[in-house]
C-alpha cells in the first residue's frame, strides 16, 4: 500500500512543473517578458541572454537553472513511479514495455535539462546542445505518447479513465501537427499542446491510483 501511494504521489508531483514554469517565466526582464504563445518551453532553461534571437523570440531566463533542474526531476519521477506501480499492471509483454518507455522518457527529460535548448540561436552555441536537446525532447514526447497509448489499451474497460487518456493522446497529436504547420496558436502554445498532455495525464493518473489505494483489489 505504501508503495502504491508513493508511486501515485510521484505522478502527482508532476504538477510542480507548472509552478516552476510560472516562477521562472516571471523572472524574465520586462518588457517584453516571456511569451507563453511565442516562446518555447525550453527557452526557460537557456543560460544565455540572447535578446532578440534569429528566431524572433526574446530569450533571457535569469532562473534557468531552476527550470533545467525541474526537467530532470520530471524524468526521474516518472521512472520511479513506473517502477513502484509496476505490480499493479497486468503480467503481459505490453505492460512490461511501460517501464522501458518510462526509462526512455526519463532519459529524454534529463537530456533536455542538462543540455538546454536554443543554443543554435547563439552565435557561439554548443553543437552538442544543438543535437542532444532536441533528441531528448523527441524521446520525452514519443515515450510519453506510447505510455498513454498502452495504458488506454490495457484499461479500456475503465471507460472514463480511458476516455481521458485518449483525449490526452489526441491533444498531443494536435499539438504536434500545429508545431509543424502554420498554426495561429504560436510556436510556444503548439509545443505546449504537444507536450503538456502527458504531464496532465500523470497528475490525473496519480490521483486515480491514490483514490483507489484504499481498495487493494483495484488494479
Amino acid at each position: 500500500m505504501t508503495r502504491r501511494k508513493t508511486g501515485a504521489a510521484l505522478l502527482i508531483l508532476a504538477s510542480s512543473y507548472y509552478l516552476v514554469e510560472s516562477i521562472v517565466a516571471a523572472r524574465w526582464p520586462a518588457p517584453p517578458g516571456y511569451s507563453w504563445s511565442r516562446n518555447m518551453i525550453s527557452d526557460l532553461g537557456v543560460p544565455e541572454c540572447l535578446g532578440d534571437a534569429p528566431s524572433g523570440r526574446f530569450i533571457c531566463s535569469p532562473w534557468h537553472a531552476l527550470m533545467s533542474a525541474e526537467f530532470v526531476l520530471l524524468g526521474i519521477w516518472v521512472l520511479a513511479a513506473a517502477i513502484l506501480l509496476k505490480p499493479l499492471l497486468p503480467k503481459t509483454p505490453l505492460a512490461e514495455a511501460i517501464t522501458y518507455l518510462a526509462l526512455i522518457n526519463c532519459l529524454g527529460n534529463v537530456l533536455v535539462g542538462v543540455f538546454p535548448g536554443s543554443a543554435s540561436e547563439a552565435p557561439d552555441g554548443s553543437h552538442l546542445r544543438v543535437v542532444l536537446h532536441p533528441t531528448g525532447a523527441y524521446l520525452e514526447l514519443f515515450a510519453g505518447i506510447a505510455i498513454m497509448a498502452i495504458i488506454a489499451r490495457l484499461y479500456r474497460a475503465h471507460r472514463g479513465y480511458t476516455a481521458f487518456t485518449l483525449a490526452m493522446l489526441g491533444a498531443s497529436f494536435v499539438g504536434m501537427i500545429a508545431s509543424v504547420t502554420s498554426s495561429p496558436l504560436g510556436a510556444g502554445a503548439a509545443e505546449r499542446l504537444a507536450i503538456d498532455p502527458f504531464v496532465w495525464w500523470r497528475i490525473v493518473t496519480g490521483v486515480v491510483v491514490l483514490a483507489a489505494a484504499g481498495r487493494p483489489a483495484t488494479r
